[in-house]
């Protein structure tokens, strides 16, 4: 035993010379270290390295659709409109005292009487188109009669009267013009007689303005008031 480890002494001593063999001078031979095991090599290989969490796909928020853009509440349409031929009706001024409808007078002209009040057939009344389909009317009364015929609405003499009828007469002519809705939704017109806008005074009084001259001041509604009966 001593003359082995004479040799390894002297091998040990070669140093730099055996430089490769400097490893195995650690320590002699049969006196390993305490707990050695199988050799690992210099180095432990590392750990790999753990799989980097895959993120979380991100969620685009939803687009609300897009909020329709707001329109303006449109007016309602008017109820009612020009009667047929076939309709009676009182022609009732808007906005004024007692609600004054158009009426025939003892003395033959057109005034106006209280809404609320009976006057029976001298208040209602009826359009004639002069063609079918036209916009140009007679006004006529739809049940007074003067010898069997009714009697037409004309300017006469600068006034409002009720005249026998005729359709060829300029001054018997009725237009009527969009005036928009009352407070209860009802359409409401101007009306032009022989191309005069018929005016109806705070005081209920009938007057003609000419057309053109100046903005209408009365507004008219159709009241309802049964079927005329067997002429147009």
């Amino acid at each position: 035993m001593e003359h082995t480890r004479a040799r390894w002494i002297a091998g040990c001593s070669l140093g730099v010379v055996l430089l490769a063999a400097a490893a195995g001078c650690a320590r002699p031979p049969g006196q390993a270290g305490a707990g050695d095991g199988q050799d690992t090599g210099a180095a432990a290989s590392s750990a790999p390295a753990s799989p980097s969490a895959t993120p979380s796909p991100v969620t685009s928020p939803v687009a609300s659709p897009a909020a329709s853009p707001s329109r303006a509440p449109s007016s309602p349409a008017p109820r009612g409109g020009v009667p047929g031929p076939d309709r009676a009706f009182l022609l009732q001024a808007v906005d004024r005292i007692e609600d004054p409808v158009l009426t025939v007078t003892a003395s033959g002209r057109i005034g106006t009487y209280p809404g609320g009040a009976d006057t029976g057939e001298r208040e209602q009344f009826a359009l004639a188109p002069l063609s079918p389909g036209a916009t140009v009317y007679l006004l006529k009364t739809a049940r007074l009669r003067v010898g069997g015929e009714p009697v037409c609405a004309a300017v006469a003499s600068g006034v409002l009267q009720a005249v026998a009828c005729d359709a060829a007469a300029g001054a018997q002519k009725v237009t009527l013009v969009a005036r928009g809705a009352d407070g209860s939704g009802a359409a409401t017109f101007g009306v032009v007689v022989g191309g005069y806008q018929v005016e109806v005074s705070a005081d209920g009084k009938v007057s003609l303005v000419k057309a053109g001259s100046a903005a209408a001041k009365t507004r008219f509604r159709f009241v309802p008031a049964g079927t005329v009966g067997q002429w147009p």
